[in-house]
């Protein structure tokens, strides 16, 4: 009882007791840690010692239909430092190196520098590898690997720069903006993988059963139904035709196969560059400049925005536009397909036609007369086509309209596709028949526009149109094929399509379509002019031209639209037609379709001239006149050391004449020959108001003692004859005889549609 109460035993009996209590305490914390809550807490610990590293899966390619890269991937560089890791000794001489070899600010490298407690700080992007190798080469000489990290990287490279720049769209920093890699992002992107592994405090690799990895699935690749040839083809004169034609709201043009529907071509303007998407193109650029708006201002940033996002738009699947003549192929065929009329069925054409009251004109105020469809179909009639279309009715005309796919969206594969802006059946009366019958007071894509014409080309084959063929994976398997190989709706005959066939090439040759003509192959064809009805500028139009080729076995139809020409004549004869001449000229030829020439374009054919300083004299003038071309040897001897014109020069093969220089083979060449010259005629104008003739023209240039070449029309007898816009040799020049003077030629009279 006495220990009992000694103090010196109750304090012990105490502190045992905490003792014991405490021991209690971290025993049940253990038996927390270790068994009730083990998960828990280990995947904290692991939380902090493992780290996940993220392996990037690699974006797929897009491809033309030759296999061309549009849109592939670069390797490139993130070269990023570690402050916590930086003596202070080191780190201004690590700053110095970095800014010189990246062309960084000192200033930006140490700030990031001086962020001592973090591990990963970018100093530059998308470093190329000759850089990136004198960042290895700095790190392998200094020791600096704990404090210099290189990391390569991918990024999103575009080989053809403006081809097709707004069909293949942009990458951006998450997804694709617009076009393909918009429309396709969820394929082309992929799943990335993890590579997880445990590291120190030193941040070193420790040996873990954790570690693992998950193998990244890259993004499948499209093939796509673009040609980059064709496509090229096609930009190189949308170019000219903006340049030429003063277009104030752009041009756009699409090439297309008439069977399939696939889009060999497409494009607004000549494009911009998309690997510096953001980077206005001349044209804007200077629209933004000469807006009178301080750079620093809100308005400024939001015009600059306003065009970029222009810049970027598909204007052949995003806007509408009234289709004007172009349409009159449609109201042909389904006058035909329901035999209303035959080709040769005669109409009369006053200049105007009263409908219910309203009295619309003709482009002819002066009428037509009376002849046959086919020929005012040719001339571009609109009261033929009101009156065909009034003998259609509205009820079928509407069905065929339908058919045609005018009431809904085309569906091809590109995002923003617009629909068309129409009337409603209700209230598709007698007037709103008659102005549709010539393309108006209906608004249509581009798109929607050349599938229907597609479908008269093809024998009557309604078609979808695509830009995307198949997707691919790594190893070049087909995962999906988008090729339509079900049985096509056709809702045309295949003897009315070749009907109105021939009708179109006819107008080609002798109608309002005559800028169309290409020596070799047939080309159906029908121009367009509409007004601009929603414009507060009354006088606005838009000129476009629609054509396929060969008109007897159709493979390509082109569209171009010139959307408010500048020019005083803006009708789609001259504003369009030429550019799309030269389109289906150079496609054809690149599609390796041979061309059958009629016995007249035989006599207006061209001769490609030789080399002949190679060869000896013998030679060269068989060679010469076995082309048809008049040879004129000038000097003595045999052996040849000029000529005119120069090797590559083009001319025609009437009236032609090759002058050769020839001295003894032995003898020294003369350092010049002593040639004739001749000066150069004006054939351009008689006055300010009236353009020679071609064939006058060329009278004048021969009887001087010229060589011709002649481009644009080189139909130039048909109709009224074609004019001479230019001669590539200025009025007045001394030249030497036999000279070559290109003229071009364009029709002008009786290529008017303007409705």
């Amino acid at each position: 009882m006495k220990r009992a109460r000694d103090p010196f035993y109750k304090r012990t009996l105490t502190v045992v007791a905490a003792l014991f209590v405490a021991a209690a305490i971290l025993v049940g914390s253990l038996i927390n840690l270790q068994i009730v809550n083990y998960d828990l807490y280990l995947g904290k610990v692991l939380d902090n010692l493992i780290q996940e590293n993220v392996i990037k899966a690699e974006r797929g390619k897009i491809l033309d239909c030759n296999g061309q890269g549009l849109a592939v991937n670069v390797t490139t560089y993130r070269v990023f430092i570690s402050p916590a890791d930086i003596a202070e000794a080191d780190r201004d001489k690590i700053c110095k190196k970095l800014s010189s070899i990246l062309d960084v600010r000192y200033e930006d490298v140490m700030e990031r520098a001086l962020k001592t407690t973090r591990k990963d700080e970018t100093i530059k992007k998308d470093v190329d590898k000759a850089t990136a190798d004198k960042v290895r080469q700095f790190i392998d000489e200094s020791g600096f690997r704990q404090q210099i990290y290189l990391e390569a990287t991918s990024k999103r490279y575009y080989p053809y720069k403006n081809l097709a720049a707004q069909v293949i769209g942009y990458l951006g920093t998450d997804a694709g903006l617009f076009g393909l890699e918009l429309q396709y992002d969820e394929l082309l992107t992929g799943t990335d993988g993890k590579y997880i592994s445990a590291k120190n405090a030193r941040n070193q690799s420790m040996p873990s059963k954790y570690e693992s990895k998950i193998d990244p699935k890259n993004g499948y690749s499209l093939v796509t139904t673009l040609d980059m040839n064709v496509q090229a083809i096609l930009q190189n004169y949308l170019e000219q035709t903006y340049k030429e034609n003063l277009a104030g709201n752009n041009v756009c043009g699409i090439v297309m196969d008439v069977h399939t529907g696939a889009i060999r071509a497409m494009a607004t303007n000549w494009g911009f560059d998309l690997n510096t998407p953001y980077t206005l193109t001349d044209e804007y650029a200077e629209k933004l400049l000469f807006s009178g708006l301080s750079k620093d201002s809100e308005a400024y940033n939001t015009l600059k925005w306003q065009y970029i996002y222009e810049m970027w738009k598909n204007k052949c699947v995003s806007d509408t536009y009234e289709p004007g003549s172009t349409f009159k192929i449609v109201t042909s065929a389904i006058a035909l397909e329901t035999g209303t009329v035959k080709p040769d069925t005669m109409l009369t054409c006053t200049g105007k036609l009263n409908v219910a009251g309203t009295t619309i004109k003709c482009h002819k105020l002066t009428g037509h007369g009376t002849d046959t469809f086919a020929h005012l179909l040719e001339q571009s009639c609109n009261p033929c086509m009101m009156q065909v279309a009034a003998r259609v009715g509205r009820e079928t005309f509407w069905k065929y309209f339908e058919e045609f796919g005018y009431t809904e969206k085309t569906g091809i594969d590109l995002p923003g596709e617009s629909a068309g802006i129409n009337h409603t059946f209700s209230k598709f009366n007698a007037v709103e028949l008659a102005t549709s019958s010539f393309g108006q007071t209906f608004k249509t894509t581009p798109i929607q526009q050349i599938s229907a014409v597609c479908t008269v080309a093809n024998g009557g084959y309604v078609v979808r149109p695509h830009v995307v063929d198949s997707v691919i994976d790594n190893n070049g398997n087909v995962v999906i094929s988008y090729t339509d190989k079900s049985e096509k709706r056709q809702i045309l005959s295949s003897e009315v399509c070749s009907e109105l066939a021939a009708i179109l090439s006819e107008g080609v040759i002798s109608g309002v379509a005559k800028n169309a003509y290409v020596a070799g192959y047939r080309v159906a064809a029908k121009t367009g002019t509409s007004e601009k009805r929603d414009a507060a500028d009354k006088t606005l139009r838009v000129g476009s031209t629609v054509a396929f080729a060969p008109a007897d076995d159709p493979q390509i139809a082109v569209l171009i639209i010139v959307d408010e020409p500048g020019t005083p004549v803006k009708s789609g004869g001259t504003v369009a037609a030429p550019y799309v001449a030269g389109v289906i000229d150079e496609t054809l030829q690149h599609l390796g379709v041979g061309r059958v020439y009629t016995a007249e374009e035989l006599a207006q054919r061209t001769f490609t001239v030789e080399d002949y300083t190679k060869n000896d004299l013998s030679y060269a003038i068989a060679q010469i006149e076995k082309a048809g071309v008049v040879c004129n040897v000038v000097g003595s001897g045999t052996k040849v050391y000029a000529q005119i014109p120069a090797q590559g020069e083009q001319m025609r093969v009437e009236n032609g004449k090759v002058y050769l220089y020839v001295c003894d083979p032995d003898g020294e060449i003369p350092p010049a020959p002593e040639t004739a010259f001749v000066e150069v005629p004006n054939v351009v104008q008689y006055s300010e108001s009236e353009r020679y003739k071609v064939s006058a023209a060329i009278t004048k240039l021969v009887s001087a003692g010229l060589n011709v070449e002649i481009t644009g029309s080189v139909n130039y007898e048909a109709g009224t004859g074609a004019r001479v816009m230019s001669q590539s040799v200025a009025p007045g020049t001394k030249v030497p005889a036999g000279t070559v003077v290109v003229i071009e030629s364009m029709h002008t009279d009786g290529v008017d549609d303007n409705t």
